[in-house]
């Protein structure tokens, strides 16, 4: 009598999902981190998040091939979408593997959206680690982010309607354009333009400076950020789309302050990581984000400074009259910063 066939042997499926920024880490790769792997095998489902250096294993075990991909749902509370159809997040497939699990490097030569989803997810990811006291020591933005990733969009804006902002639909569909009539499926909060950009240091710069912004809306509220965001997108659609309008409109002090420190976290974070010369994102406009460089050069952290965004700090003047009341052992050294851009 034949002896029976042995069954194939479970496993629990494990791998590493990487991607390479050939600026920072001389081009090594860097793990995917936070993000949800899933597989299937029929109706047997598992999954699990990477850690930050990329690795997972699947709680459960496996004996057959197996379908992976990532879904864009990160451990830090954040998630990337769309995918054009209704789902919570956006879902790159990593195709047929065995049941030991896949790895996967990320490059700029990957399929594109598959990249440029990594970037955003680990610039997200990147910005919640440095949020924390012992780092920047600012406000996390609020929980259950929801950022959409548009391919055909150069424009970014940090909306944050998911989380209560209320804006007139009529101007946020002509800024949103063809994808407008999702608004009543998913309410964004950021929105990620990446058109025609393939380099990870820039894709990143843009999610750390509309992150700065979620940041900021978590100390102001829902109040502040309707006035804010009427004039940048009111500022965009009159003027045929130059960002940030003049400076004269209603509410441009919302502006001023808003933009001033999200184009100062943006160029800090974006210095830090890739060295060089020190940028200057935002400084072409008619504000000056160069203020908060040059106060966090004279000894005030950045916590410090982001402690003057208050919901009251409407304007650069209240700004810096905020500053001086709450940090007055450097008063002669906010005055100088300030009267020499005003």
């Amino acid at each position: 009598m034949l002896a029976p066939e042995s069954k194939a042997s479970k496993v629990y499926p494990s791998g590493r999902i990487t991607i390479v920024d050939r600026h920072d880490g001389e081009g090594k790769p860097c793990g995917v981190a936070g993000v949800r792997v899933a597989c299937n095998s029929f109706v047997k489902f598992s999954h699990a998040y990477t850690d930050k250096d990329g690795y997972y294993e699947m709680p459960k075990k496996f004996s057959a091939n197996l379908r992976y991909r990532l879904v864009f749902e990160n451990v830090k509370g954040f998630s990337i979408g769309v995918n054009m159809v209704l789902v919570p997040a956006s879902v790159s497939t990593l195709g047929k593997s065995g049941p030991e699990g896949v790895n996967m490097t990320v490059t700029a030569d990957s399929e594109t959206k598959l990249f440029k989803r990594c970037v955003v997810n680990n610039a997200a990811y990147d910005y919640y680690e440095r949020c924390s006291e012992d780092d920047l020591d600012i406000s996390l933005p609020p929980k259950d982010i929801r950022i959409w990733l548009f391919h055909k969009m150069k424009a970014s804006s940090a909306v944050m309607l998911h989380h209560g902002a209320i804006l007139d639909s009529d101007m946020l569909s002509s800024f949103l354009g063809y994808f407008a009539p999702l608004l009543k499926f998913f309410l964004p909060d950021i929105t990620v333009g990446v058109e025609g950009d393939h380099d990870y240091r820039s894709i990143y710069s843009t999610v750390c400076h509309e992150l700065a912004h979620a940041s900021h809306f978590s100390k102001v509220g829902t109040s502040f950020w309707n006035q804010y965001i009427l004039y940048i997108i009111g500022s965009y659609i009159s003027s045929g789309g130059m960002t940030y309008g003049d400076g004269t409109g209603v509410n441009s002090g919302y502006c001023e302050v808003g933009e001033m420190w999200a184009y100062h976290l943006e160029s800090k974070m974006y210095h830090e990581r890739y060295g060089g010369s020190y940028p200057t994102f935002g400084t072409s406009y008619w504000f000056y984000p160069q203020i908060f460089r040059f106060l966090e050069e004279k000894g005030i952290s950045t916590s410090g400074l982001f402690g003057a965004l208050r919901p009251e700090v409407t304007s650069v003047e209240e700004l810096q009259r905020t500053l001086v009341r709450l940090i007055p052992d450097k008063t002669s050294e906010i005055e100088m910063v300030f009267n020499r851009y005003r």
